[in-house]
């Protein structure tokens, strides 16, 4: 017996479309709203989406300001703070293109990533290792912090199917290979949100993994704020012990996470 199920066709992509501005929609509509909170054991460090915006809309000003110009691809070398998703929405606002790398990597390591790539800048996080022969400038942590004062840039609208920024496979099954993402990446995530999770502007999801993850970048930020919910994320102080927690002190209703994560 043959079944078939269809939907239907999902609405496509705009032509005129900008990941960034997308996923910072609700800014306008619930300013005033916790967007962002980097959990610890003695509190946290929230942003609300307009807070959120203005900080990524500097952040991409600062980036112009460097010289860069859309299609420049930006190393991240950030472990889990808010620098991490402020910068990577930034690049992407502007239309450069970000590459999260993940903070666990030795120099040796992230040299073969930034060979494939060729960064025309790094970002570079306290005690995180940096490549050493990279022929681009380098900034740190403290001088992208300034970058939000700045006036806000505009977003880079264009054509969906262009670059929005590269991610590396975990190179388990031999070298990290890096996969490009266009900014319609994120409108392709609609199309699992009621099937997968059920997720809505009223839930406040954490998720337990390092920003550099497909899985947290998507699950973890780009839906909540996508559908005006609340991403919650331990920093990388928190272990997995502490995260029952965690989850009740900041009514989290949703838990993403490694299968790890749920054995522990």
């Amino acid at each position: 017996m043959l079944s078939i199920f269809n939907q239907g066709t999902h609405p496509p992509c705009p032509q005129d479309f900008n990941l960034a501005e997308y996923v910072l929609r609700y800014a306008d509509e619930t300013p005033d709203k916790i967007a962002l909170a980097v959990l610890n054991l003695a509190g946290s460090e929230q942003f609300s989406y307009a807070k959120l915006k203005t900080a990524v809309l500097g952040t991409g000003r600062g980036f112009i300001d460097l010289g860069l110009r859309p299609g420049d691809r930006i190393l991240m070398r950030l472990g889990n703070t808010v620098d991490f998703p402020i910068a990577y929405l930034g690049a992407i606002a502007v239309g450069l293109v970000p590459v999260p790398t993940s903070a666990q990597l030795t120099e040796p390591e992230v040299q073969k990533l930034a060979d494939l790539v060729s960064p025309n800048l790094v970002l570079v996080g306290e005690k995180v290792a940096t490549p050493y022969d990279i022929g681009c400038p380098q900034i740190t942590e403290s001088q992208l912090q300034e970058f939000r004062k700045l006036p806000p840039a505009k977003f880079d609208r264009g054509d969906p199917n262009r670059l929005a920024y590269i991610l590396f496979t975990s190179g388990t099954s031999g070298n990290p290979r890096p996969v490009a993402h266009a900014h319609r990446a994120i409108w392709a995530r609609r199309m699992m949100w009621d099937g997968w999770y059920g997720l809505t502007s009223h839930d406040r999801l954490m998720h337990a993994g390092a920003f550099n993850w497909s899985f947290t970048l998507g699950t973890g930020l780009l839906d909540p704020w996508s559908v005006g919910a609340t991403a919650l994320i331990p920093d990388q102080s928190v272990s997995t012990a502490s995260l029952p927690l965690l989850l009740k002190r900041h009514d989290a209703t949703i838990l993403a996470g490694a299968p790890g994560v749920y054995r522990q």
